[in-house]
């Protein structure tokens, strides 16, 4: 096997085909969020183009041009039957803001037409190699927009190199077989045998190794293949990562899923950083170290780059949307409200609760924070508390914005990969992947 974007021998990518799917948060008007809220470029979204570098089957980009009439999508692929596969999507939705390009990342640089307001890579940066890698990021730096933000997904410290060694022994166990499918298919017969054995209480090493092992067995050939048995993989330090964009004249924004549960440092995470001195520049290593963090996806522009603080009118211009439910009236001074996951919260605010009480009634849809509150500032720490632990959304655009009806697209996607993509980029139906 060679690596994804070898373009001299079979690709694996065309041997077998990953499905890919929707990552939420590589929407565009998430990543431009992402970045008001942290002081980055404000994105424009009246007009702007988006190139998504590794785009498989167009899996990512399709429900993005399909409901953003506004952008201009570019996708590249090393894999010629990933991007036949793109094309094909493309052609029988009649999508006309969106091209696939079939390109090495060493010479594709010359076949794109820029400066890109968004770039992005998901699964990429850690399945190259070097010089690929650094290919990638020269085509990068060339190609963004001077206040563009650029989108890197990459797999972590500590939390990689547990699942590096389950790939490193099943590598070793299939190697004498004859195609990668059926390579992929011996490594979810190994795994069962593995995972037989173990028993969960023995030990916590005992259950990390079948957890990863147990991933293996509930998933498909193609995830397998190219999540276990990639020529390259490889996890960085989140100091490491950063070291290596700074060459490349890159300045760190946020990470695009900064309010995820995956990604947020707790409170009480926080003052151990500082009680046990571990902050300082590796504290990023020392936080992916004590929660086990397996993946990270940071936004990026070019250096220098000074943040600038999102103002008062900025922030009111925003729409705010919640799921939350009242479940309890008040009593003892709070009110409480729960999410469809189950997850509840309690107030005494009384702005909060009325703005809430109001967005349960136009959920999915969100309204604009200033109409939902008399006095924004007063209410916008508790907005970003929310925020900040996924209990609402905040959107820079709303359907109404969005011109296209899902049901054309949806229809595809569900006779491909069996989910739904709506105008949020948000996903339902079920996906083997993990």
């Amino acid at each position: 096997m060679k690596f994804p974007n070898d373009s001299s021998s079979l690709n694996p990518y065309d041997e077998l085909p990953y499905c890919d799917y929707p990552i939420e948060w590589t929407a565009p008007e998430r990543l431009a969020l992402a970045s008001l809220l942290h002081g980055g470029p404000r994105l424009p979204l009246d007009r702007y183009t988006v190139l998504e570098l590794g785009c498989a089957n167009g899996a990512n980009l399709l429900p993005m041009a399909w409901y953003r009439q506004r952008g201009e999508f570019t996708g590249l692929d090393a894999s010629a039957r990933q991007i036949s596969l793109a094309n094909e999507s493309r052609e029988k939705l009649g999508v006309t803001n969106l091209q696939f390009v079939h390109g090495d990342f060493r010479t594709a640089a010359q076949q794109l037409e820029g400066p890109f307001d968004i770039i992005m890579a998901h699964g990429v940066f850690s399945w190259v190699t070097d010089e690929v890698r650094d290919a990638m990021l020269n085509m990068c730096s060339s190609l963004l927009a001077p206040n563009g933000l650029l989108y890197l997904n990459y797999n972590t410290h500590p939390g990689w190199t547990v699942r590096g060694m389950v790939r490193d022994f099943l590598m070793q166990q299939t190697a004498d077989a004859d195609s990668l499918k059926e390579r992929a298919e011996l490594c979810r017969e190994v795994s069962a045998r593995v995972i037989a054995p173990l028993k969960s209480d023995e030990h916590a090493y005992t259950t990390l190794m079948a957890n990863e092992f147990r991933l293996v067995v509930n998933n498909q050939p193609a995830y397998i293949a190219h999540e276990y048995l990639s020529p390259e993989n490889n996890a960085y330090w989140r100091s490491e990562f950063f070291e290596i964009l700074q060459q490349f004249g890159f300045a760190f924004i946020a990470d695009a899923d900064f309010n995820c549960i995956s990604n947020r440092i707790t409170t009480e995470m926080a003052r151990l950083l500082v009680r046990e001195k571990l902050t300082g520049p590796a504290a990023g290593d020392s936080a992916d170290l004590l929660c086990y963090r397996q993946m990270q996806s940071p936004i990026l522009t070019h250096a220098p780059f000074s943040a600038k603080p999102c103002d008062l009118d900025e922030f009111s211009d925003l729409f705010m949307a919640s799921s939350l439910k009242m479940v309890a009236g008040e009593k003892g001074g709070l009110t409480t409200f729960r999410q469809p996951s189950g997850q509840e919260i309690d107030t005494s605010d009384e702005p909060v609760c009325q703005a809430l009480i109001k967005l349960e009634k136009s959920w999915p849809r969100g309204r604009r924070i200033s109409s939902l509150f008399a006095d924004v500032a007063a209410a916008r720490e508790d907005i970003e508390y929310l925020l900040h632990h996924n209990m609402i959304e905040l959107r820079c655009i709303e359907p109404g914005d969005f011109e296209a009806s899902p049901e054309p697209l949806n229809a595809l996607e569900r006779s491909l990969r069996n989910i739904a993509t709506s105008p949020w980029h948000t996903t339902s139906g079920t996906s083997e992947e993990v």
